[in-house]
């Protein structure tokens, strides 16, 4: 397609004497300098190869297919006088950028000095796109869309680069993610050529850049490439086709798998409701629930018996308990009682009072007694540890509670408010004798 570029001015040739002459017949100044400046752009662009001819074109001083110079034109561009409201038309070739940059200016309100060669040439490129879209689907739109519809599942499966692996749940398998090649490499038609994308250049959604969108029609680099795919698709349709064949294969063997799967679930729910069923209706029979109310109540009088039986076993212990604990204070008093001159001694030794059983305040402290004086009369020393607790039981000052019974049941009537161990067990002793 052409590429259209303004002139910055006219020159001194054949066809720019021509316009410049022609404009200035048709102005309201006879001099071209003056005159030029009243014409302006409209953007209004026809393209000869529409089907619909416009009026003004039609009745423009040099008729369809011409420029107002009388060049033959494709493209028609409406310029207007703005001081006698002239209309004409001027080709790709006469579309002087003075034309254009005064549109600009009054369309954004800028000084004409501000506009770039970049502003004028999208001025252009905007109001020419549809129409080089439209002049290349005339022309090459029936081929293209036949080349293109017979690659592009092609060019999806073998235009690409590979990624990274990811677990394909429709085939149950790991698979390698095809990534569409965006660039191509290597040398064109060689064996070694990677074809970029075509279906990513044309029109693939992810794709801004998409040309379909861009230019509305494929560049040569484009059609190249469709060109040179399709001629040599047939050996790539058969390794798609038995690619595709053996993934439909798998998928359809998955899916015969998940079907049989599930009818054996369902067989072996259907089963398992008709055996919960029969187990529910013989639970239920009369004889049944008669023979469970029978085992229930001899069970019960069973445990009934067992706990009895327990509660037995536990008088009977705590009983067994009880008299070897009356045995053993017994003894441990009969020990604490008997004295001699050896045990008198001892206590002497070890600087602590001639003890017995009243200078015990509980149980504990009797058996610590009775153990201590027996290790004393088998003649082992005690431990440190064992002297200083013998020392604090005989060096609590009061009498202890079963001294001062035990005096009361002997008919003792002095002041027992003040009685040490030592003094209540003196007095024992002397009212026992």
């Amino acid at each position: 397609m052409e590429t259209i570029v303004a002139k910055r001015e006219l020159g001194e040739g054949r066809w720019d004497k021509a316009l410049k002459r022609k404009m200035t017949e048709l102005s309201v100044s006879d001099d071209y300098n003056i005159a030029k400046h009243e014409w302006i752009a409209t953007g209004e662009v026809w393209w000869s190869g529409n089907d619909e001819m416009p009026d003004w074109v039609a009745n423009s001083e040099m008729g369809a297919g011409k420029c107002l110079c009388g060049h033959i034109v494709v493209y028609h561009f409406q310029i207007e006088n703005t001081e006698n409201g002239r209309i004409e038309c001027v080709g790709s070739d006469h579309i002087n950028t003075y034309l254009i940059m005064r549109a600009i200016a009054e369309d954004l309100g800028m000084p004409t000095d501000n506009i770039t060669d970049e502003q004028i040439q999208e001025w252009i490129d905007v109001r020419t796109k549809s129409m080089k879209a439209e002049a290349w689907w005339k022309s090459n739109g029936t081929g293209f869309e036949m080349m293109f519809d017979g690659v592009k599942e092609i060019d999806l499966h073998f235009n690409i680069r590979t990624g990274e692996d990811y677990y394909d749940h429709e085939t149950e398998r790991w698979m390698t993610k095809r990534v569409l090649r965006k660039r191509g490499d290597g040398k064109y038609g060689s064996s070694d050529y990677k074809m970029a994308s075509v279906v990513w250049r044309w029109n693939h959604p992810d794709n801004p850049k998409a040309q379909i969108n861009t230019t509305g029609f494929p560049n040569d680099n484009l059609m190249k490439d469709l060109s040179l795919l399709y001629i040599t698709r047939q050996a790539k349709v058969d390794i798609l086709n038995e690619y595709k064949a053996s993934k439909e294969k798998r998928i359809a063997q998955i899916a015969e798998r998940k079907r049989l799967e599930a009818e054996r679930r369902e067989q072996r729910r259907i089963q398992r409701e008709a055996e919960e069923a029969e187990r529910l209706r013989i639970h239920n029979l009369p004889e049944n629930v008669e023979k469970r109310r029978l085992e229930a109540e001899a069970l019960a009088e069973r445990r009934k018996q067992q706990r009895l039986i327990n509660e037995q076993l536990t008088r009977e212990r705590e009983e067994r308990q009880r008299l070897k604990d009356i045995v053993k204070a017994n003894q441990e008093v009969e020990t604490l009682t008997k004295n001699n001159e050896e045990f008198e001694n001892l206590c002497g030794y070890y600087g602590v009072p001639v003890f017995d059983a009243s200078f015990a305040g509980n149980d504990w402290e009797r058996e610590f007694l009775a153990s201590i004086k027996k290790q004393m009369l088998k003649d082992k020393p005690m431990s440190e540890r064992q002297l200083s607790a013998l020392k604090r039981i005989m060096e609590t000052d009061g009498a202890t509670v079963k001294q001062l019974n035990y005096l009361r049941a002997l008919n003792y009537d002095g002041d027992m408010h003040t009685l040490s161990k030592r003094e209540a067990s003196r007095l024992i002793n002397e009212l026992q004798e």
